[in-house]
């Protein structure tokens, strides 16, 4: 055992026998909480008065608290809470798509011709990257995804949480924590946390279906679906009526078809002869065949003692484009594809999680939470209509479709926890102390393609005497050399006090020690406190550090894939910072990042009817995981032409504002109208860059230059407000929602920059969605358009070199919010 296991265990073991002798004396005389989720009362039986009264809009809250009651406006950290009605009326049909048109501070960009990332896209808080927040289901860690997003946008060199997996059908409520959270939660918390609730329990009207479909105003697009949740309760009722057992049934079934908004969507100009304005392409949303399903239950063995857990499981079938390959060009074989040919990318997305757990209260009056936790993401690469030009002219035939290989990521969680409210003479409320021990182990596997998606001949000879490209168009198959599996494991411990020092003051403090098999250990803390400075306005701040442990796809992901770099269609390979033609450049392994943050804001309810909140903050974060610039290599037997790998080589401060308000009103009896207003201010520095470099022509080139920094500085928008209003008379409601993007950059190298060549700024842009519903009896019809003005982004310069401009494609897959126009939607929904 190694000296940090056992310093880990010694800690485990005093925590234990520290809480026996409070557990013992257990300040009999102060009633602690209930398993049925009722507060702390005070030692005289009432509950604590808070200083101002339960407004509208504060829902309570279990996420960055261990006391129960807490609420949105009671929080010590910014806290946002959609309820399913919210998300419903997005009028998307995807988790990502419906949370980014509700929250200022969280972008979901809808990329194309992007390799794998088109089929899992990642979704960004404040600005950092989508490996740097948390996601939880029920309030358990949920696992991430096997595949890096190693292409241009937001979300480069991560390996993001696929909010595609779960269905909206199954989700009670969002609570969306905007603040460091590592010191409760672990690592990837470093930007905050979106804990995920799903509807438990079983009844009449908590049943429902809903079917939809729609399509783009270009005719294009089309979607239809259908989903529905129903529960059951069984065993025989106890004094209360209560049945002991519920179990919830979650289906989401999806078709989405393909968009095309390249400049010349007409395949018949491919033919050899034709000379149109600009070549054929297909560029826009992929084709998407979904099916979800989420299987929870509940069983209350006894008063204090209740089982629980569920099952996820999806499967996602994505067809995405590829550059299209002229009948003329060095990718094609005119004999097998006379006009040229369209590649596909076809993704298997197979995704699983489950949790059991037992949780209660013990005699001493402590709530106790005791699961266990598993999830995999596997992720297939099959390639269709493509050609491997290599194979064809070595062995004189080319399959047409492939098998390119997949990634595996697998997480195995243990969780234990306690927490227990204790009245000590020197406070005047209640103290919460809450602490854990989790156990995690990680794998992570790469299998390689079938022979002819990789095979590669350097002596074979082309039409022109050159040697072609080899492997599978599009994206070239996993070699078996790359392939591989990893695992790792992690222990932890942690803790946190909350507490109420006086009637407007509220404390929190909590700590966590990780200690990893590969990357070492790591102490996060936190400090946090809301003061009341009147009945209705509050101050509150939090101080905490952070850590995010690089994932096991960004120490071991490997991947050969074509690379669009100064307008050429290159090989570009990803390798491990500890392999050996990654050392050979300068690569080192990684280490974990770690993050220091600080939050103050200001809450205000005036009255019943309204909720405002200010917070402004600041992420530094050190050691941050890079992912390197394209590294040319110079070597003849190899069909690699650039290496990229990760590195820790930046210091980023991350400085914004969020401001959100709400506020309702009853007009009588033209019913009742509520409307939000919302903004996020962000931005993002890079206060020093050590990457690794090489030399080229007598000149030093570093390895994360400007293009890599901007994605980081500049790709996600600088600012995003939203302005919401719901009005509901009778049956009739309205719902209309205006975002306004900020403009995003994209930002060239030094040696890209030149006559003609210049960075490109994509302006902001204003959205509406709007849509009208009825409620009769059980059965609401609701009708909608999103993007109703059809509005689309800055296209792209033709003389833009990173942007597929020069191809024939206007829009950069960096766009916040895509680029397929209006679309035209309907739902029916029926509750039982």
């Amino acid at each position: 055992m190694s000296s940090r296991l056992r310093n880990l265990h010694s800690l485990l073991v005093a925590l234990v026998v520290l809480q026996i002798p409070l557990t013992a004396s257990a300040f009999a005389d102060a009633p602690q909480t209930n398993t049925d989720g009722t507060a702390n009362p005070n030692t005289d039986g009432t509950q604590k008065e808070t200083p101002k009264k339960a407004k509208q809009f504060n829902t309570v809250i279990v996420t960055g608290t261990h006391v129960t009651g807490r609420t949105e406006a009671d929080s010590l950290s910014p806290i946002d809470v959609l309820s399913p009605k919210d998300l419903m009326a997005t009028g998307s049909s995807d988790l990502g798509t419906a949370l980014s048109s509700l929250l200022p501070s969280l972008d979901f960009p809808h990329p194309a011709i992007n390799d794998g990332n088109t089929a899992i896209r990642p979704a960004t808080l404040r600005g950092l990257s989508p490996d740097q927040v948390l996601v939880l289901v029920d309030g358990k860690r949920y696992h991430i995804t096997p595949l890096i997003n190693y292409n241009s946008g937001p979300g480069n060199g991560s390996s993001p949480v696929d909010l595609a997996t779960i269905p909206i059908s199954a989700i009670d409520h969002i609570e969306v924590l905007r603040d460091g959270a590592s010191a409760q939660y672990g690592s990837d918390a470093i930007a905050g946390v979106i804990n995920i609730v799903l509807k438990h329990g079983a009844g009449p009207g908590t049943n429902e279906i809903t079917v939809n479909g729609g399509r783009t105003s270009k005719g294009d697009g089309a979607q239809n679906g259908a989903e529905g949740s129903y529960g059951y309760a069984f065993g025989a009722p106890g004094a209360d009526g209560r049945q002991p057992g519920w179990v919830r049934l979650s289906l989401n079934y999806q078709n989405s078809m393909t968009t095309n908004r390249a400049y010349n969507t007409d395949i018949a100009t491919t033919v050899p002869g034709a000379s149109p304005a600009w070549p054929y392409q297909h560029y826009g949303e992929p084709a998407v065949v979904a099916y979800q399903g989420l299987l929870n239950f509940g069983y209350k063995f006894s008063p204090s003692v209740e089982a629980y857990g569920y099952l996820d499981a999806s499967r996602r079938n994505v067809t995405s484009n590829g550059i299209y390959r002229s009948w003329d060009g060095s990718s094609n074989v005119q004999s097998v594809y006379p006009n040229g040919y369209l590649p596909q990318i076809i993704n298997h997305a197979n995704d699983i999680n489950s949790v059991i757990g037992l949780r209660g209260e013990t005699e001493g009056q402590w709530s106790w939470d005791a699961s266990l936790n598993y999830g995999r993401s596997n992720l297939v690469f099959d390639i269709n209509n493509s050609l491997n030009v290599n194979e064809y002219y070595s062995l004189g035939y080319s399959p047409t479709y492939f098998y390119a290989g997949s990634y595996g990521y697998t997480q195995e969680v243990a969780d234990y926890s306690m927490s227990k409210g204790f009245k000590l003479d020197f406070l005047p409320y209640i103290l919460t102390f809450a602490w854990g021990a989790e156990f995690r182990r990680e794998q992570y596997t790469i299998n390689p393609g079938e022979l002819s998606s990789y095979y590669y001949d350097p002596n074979a000879v082309g039409p022109d005497g050159s040697t072609p490209s080899g492997g599978s168009q599009v994206w070239p198959g996993i070699e078996p050399v790359s392939a591989g599996s990893w695992s790792r494991h992690n222990s932890a411990l942690y803790g946190d006090l909350e507490t109420d020092l006086t009637d407007r003051l509220s404390v929190g403090l909590a700590a966590r020690y990780e200690d990893y098999s590969d990357a070492g250990s790591a102490l996060a803390g936190k400090i946090s406190a809301l003061y009341h400075l009147t009945d209705t306005l509050a101050l509150r701040g939090t101080i905490s550090n952070g850590f995010r442990a690089p994932s096991l796809p960004q120490e071991y992901y490997t991947s050969i894939s074509s690379i669009v770099y100064n307008r050429q269609i290159e090989l570009g390979g990803t390798y491990p910072a500890t392999s050996a033609i990654a050392r050979s450049m300068g690569a080192k392994p990684l280490v974990p990042e770690k993050s220091v943050s600080y939050s103050l804001g200001l809450t205000w309810n005036p009255d019943d009817n309204f909720t405002s909140t200010l917070d402004v903050y600041q992420i530094r974060i050190g050691d941050r995981i890079l992912y390197s610039g394209t590294i040319p290599l110079n070597d003849p037997n190899s069909n690699i032409s650039s290496l990229s790998y990760f590195f820790n080589g930046g210091t980023t401060r991350t400085r914004g504002v969020d401001w959100t308000n709400a506020y309702g009103f009853d007009m009588g009896n033209y019913g009742r109208v509520k409307l939000t207003a919302s903004a996020n201010w962000n931005t993002t520095t890079f206060l020093s860059i050590n990457a690794p470099y090489y030399v080229s022509d007598g000149q030093v080139v570093t390895t994360f230059g400007r293009d890599a920094q901007g994605q980081f500085t500049d790709g996600t928008p600088r600012n995003k407000f939203i302005f919401s209003g719901d009005w509901q008379y009778g049956g009739f409601g309205f719902h209309a929602n205006v975002t306004r993007y900020g403009s995003v950059s994209d930002l060239l190298d030094v040696d890209q920059i030149g006559p003609g060549n210049a960075d490109q700024t994509f302006a902001p842009r204003w959205l509406l969605d709007v849509s009208a519903s009825y409620r009769w009896n059980a059965w609401t019809f609701t009708v909608g358009a999103d993007n109703l003005t059809n509005v689309y982004p800055t296209k792209n310069a033709a003389s833009n070199p990173n942007e597929l401009g020069f191809l024939g494609i206007p829009y950069s897959p960096i766009s916040p919010f895509g680029f397929s126009g209006r679309y035209v939607y309907g739902k029916i929904n029926y509750q039982f």
